[in-house]
């Protein structure tokens, strides 16, 4: 252990490679079915997955800092978002909280009628660029080992 507190073992080759992999996996996966999402359902994810959130909070939606969390961007992020969201008439903020500052967002008719559109081309693209990879008897521990990473964070 070095005097940083981190371990300054190298990895193992096995280790390296997996590594290797799922960076390249976390970098370009995102970008490939963002692009096949906004070719095929003209909806980028990040649009896609806030919609399909806010969809499954109805009727009560969430706040910006629910949605935030729920789809792993920050809440200026999400705050942009919304805006466009909003501006196309698919999601409605409305000021809620004791204090009157918090924002909560639900998604509009508009804006369910969009992700559902949008539906089956992100399953398509799950199943194409995902799971069509993966043996079917390997998705538990697999789902385990993100599960523990993510929660982790």
């Amino acid at each position: 252990m070095g005097a940083d507190g981190t371990d300054k073992t190298p990895l193992s080759a096995g280790e390296e490679e997996l590594w290797r992999a799922f960076a390249w996996v976390l970098n370009v996966l995102p970008r490939t079915m963002d692009l096949r999402l906004q070719e095929r359902a003209n909806i980028t994810g990040p649009e896609y997955v806030a919609l399909a959130n806010l969809g499954d909070a109805r009727p009560d939606g969430l706040r910006i800092s629910e949605l935030a969390g729920r789809v792993g961007l920050s809440p200026s992020r999400v705050s942009r978002l919304a805006e466009s969201l909003v501006r196309r008439g698919e999601v409605e903020r409305t000021r809620g909280g004791e204090d009157g500052r918090s924002a909560r967002l639900t998604i509009t008719d508009a804006g369910l009628a969009r992700v559902e559109a949008a539906w089956p081309h992100q399953v398509a693209s799950v199943r194409e660029h995902v799971l069509r990879h993966l043996d079917p008897a390997d998705h538990a521990a697999l789902t385990r080992s993100l599960r523990a990473i993510a929660d982790a964070l």
